[in-house]
């Protein structure tokens, strides 16, 4: 036995670089592609379906929708796609590893496809069942976590699982894919290498499984077990990097809501690695058994030449490769960042937060200061007030009068921009921000975009007619539509931006909830005084596909009580306060005060 472990670890280690090689650049651009999808599908099936947010709520709902079957049944093909050229791929890689040859990350690519379209060719189209299985059975574990971190869907997975029909049906599908999978275990390796009938390879498989079912068991138990281990390792030490990164070198306000902020990605990126992990040691371990164990009469050579590839030949699919990853990376970035178009992030985490008036903590009210203060705070969104001056210039303020502010008598659109510019909006904050002026709402679009996204209210002041109008036209004319939702305390203002754009998301504005206004298709979402949110308005908002924006919650009471009723926005005065609370993890706050405690740190 220890000789034939040594030996397994010899053979994975042939091709160990080139398929590491592989996994990164196939895992990201697999990633991208499927986030895409995903962004785009989920887009058009609400938008079918006739929501306008997925919420907890809904989302039971949503998903009993014709067309959210529709898209889930395409995102599944493309997943199941995805899958199986990975696992064909690396039975490639691993063949050529137990014969002790080497290849490139290009040929396994190459021979791995190539080998996908020959399971078609052969008859052997139903090894992609097979595949699925494996896939979900050894990765499983880790699709759930990663489900964890996306809202809705970890909300469904926390409701069912706290149904004891629904752990024994679980289970139940677990034993019916192990046994599936120990049954036709080789039968996807020798379908992949070899040009037989699926009978054949079934024929194979049995013959091996039944001389070496023992060491065949303990090889694949072996290989879930270390990838259990890695991710719990991984996390641990992550989270100890993270966390000492933040405390040597983020502000001592700002480092428990920074290390909250990247947990959830640590753990991301921790299941990230024990997949990886899982699939390099379960089809490497398969490869090698079955090498090792078939019987004589199925033996068959590995000949060198069937891993060539001439130079030219690497160098056009290298380009083509490469080419694929820009363009998809291309894509991605300028709809997922610059515009803001697939925000997949969306639906991912505790709700959302949103800085008031910008960081009106940390700088002077609606203006540019305070906007990139609330961008340093990572805030998810920032809400800014925009109404016109005198000569119709769409300016942010709040109030009606300019007295608090500057302490200047007179209404906002008594003056001109121009006369606005010579005012001090910044000095009345501290003297930091003397002189600080009135920014435009260009100004502040120009700030934000492609860094975070914004709430916008339309401040009912009565005074003009073309607000909603020149406020869609700047917004359209920065191109940020999906950056951008549009809030006011005036419904007629709510309905001429559906009106002119529908596409923009818009929020009523209520100090509290009387009337029903669930249905109403000019409203995307509710912004409520948090102390008349509760719980059953907000399952009323959800069940209706709408979002509620708590505001202005800036107690640690109040934040915790919007998260107990899983409300999606938390408008503040404090984000970073509002990060450690919605965030909180305590074995995270105990790695960074024993870190803080080791090195002795008072910043």
């Amino acid at each position: 036995m220890r000789r034939m472990f040594r030996s397994l670890r010899g053979s994975l280690r042939v091709n160990r670089g080139g398929i590491l090689v592989f996994e990164l650049l196939y895992r990201i651009f697999s990633a991208v592609v499927l986030m895409e999808a995903a962004g785009r599908g989920v887009s058009f099936a609400l938008k079918k379906s006739g929501f306008s947010y997925l919420t907890a709520g809904n989302a039971l709902r949503f998903f009993a929708s014709p067309f959210t079957i529709l898209v889930l049944v395409g995102f599944l093909v493309l997943c199941l796609f995805f899958a199986t050229l990975e696992i064909c791929v690396l039975y490639t890689a691993f063949q050529a590893g137990v014969a002790r040859e080497k290849m490139s990350s290009v040929q396994m690519l190459f021979f791995g496809m190539k080998n996908l379209v020959e399971l078609f060719r052969t008859g052997n189209a139903r090894v992609h069942l097979l595949n699925a299985n494996f896939y979900l059975l050894t990765q499983g574990w880790i699709i759930i976590g990663l489900v964890r971190h996306i809202r809705p869907l970890s909300y469904i997975v926390t409701e069912l699982s706290e149904f004891p029909v629904v752990k024994i049906i679980v289970w139940v599908l677990v034993a019916v894919m192990l046994g599936i999978t120990l049954i036709y275990l080789f039968v996807p390796a020798v379908s992949t290498l070899r040009d037989v009938s699926f009978k054949d390879s079934c024929s194979q498989s049995r013959e091996v499984l039944r001389r070496r079912w023992l060491s065949s068991v303990l090889v694949f138990g072996g290989a879930n077990l270390i990838a259990w281990l890695i991710y719990d390792v991984s996390q641990l030490v992550l989270k100890v990097l993270a966390a000492l990164l933040v405390v040597l070198f983020a502000d001592k306000s700002a480092e428990l809501a920074l290390i909250m902020t990247v947990s959830g990605g640590v753990d991301v990126a921790a299941l990230c690695i024990a997949s990886v992990v899982s699939i390099y040691l379960n089809v490497g371990g398969l490869t090698f058994l079955l090498y090792r164990y078939q019987d004589k009469k199925y033996q068959w050579e590995i000949p060198p030449y069937h891993y060539y590839l001439s130079a030219g030949s690497r160098r056009v699919i290298t380009a083509v490769v490469v080419f694929c990853l820009a363009v998809v990376g291309g894509i991605y970035a300028y709809d997922g960042i610059y515009t803001g178009v697939i925000k997949p992030s969306s639906m991912i985490s505790e709700a959302k937060i949103t800085s008031h008036r910008g960081n009106s903590f940390e700088a002077p009210e609606n203006t540019l200061p305070a906007m990139e203060a609330a961008i340093e705070s990572m805030s998810d969104y920032l809400e800014i007030d925009v109404q016109e001056t005198k000569d119709d210039v769409v300016v942010v303020y709040h109030d009606a009068s300019l007295k608090r502010i500057t302490g200047v008598d007179g209404k906002l659109w008594d003056y001109t921009y121009g006369e606005l510019l010579l005012m001090d909006f910044g000095g009345w904050f501290s003297g930091e921000y003397e002189g600080t002026r009135i920014p435009t709402l260009a100004e502040a679009l120009e700030t934000c975009k492609g860094r975070i996204n914004m709430n916008i209210e339309l401040k009912a002041n009565h005074y003009s007619d073309t607000l909603v109008e020149q406020t869609l036209a700047l917004i359209e004319e920065y191109d940020m539509e999906a950056q951008v939702v549009l809030s006011s305390t005036s419904y007629r203002y709510l309905k001429e931006v559906k009106e002119q754009n529908p596409d923009i998301m818009t929020g009523y504005i209520l100090t509290a909830a009387y009337g029903n206004y669930f249905e109403d298709e000019n409203i995307d979402f509710f912004s409520i005084r948090s102390s008349f949110v509760t719980e059953k308005l907000v399952r009323s908002a959800h069940d209706y596909g709408k979002e509620v924006h708590a505001w202005t919650v800036n107690t640690k009471g109040e934040l915790n009580r919007m998260k107990r009723l899983q409300v999606d926005n938390i408008i503040t005065d404090r984000p970073l306060l509002a990060r450690e609370i919605l965030y909180r993890e305590n074995d995270t706050e105990d790695i960074v005060e024993f870190l803080k405690l080791a090195l002795r740190i008072d910043k």
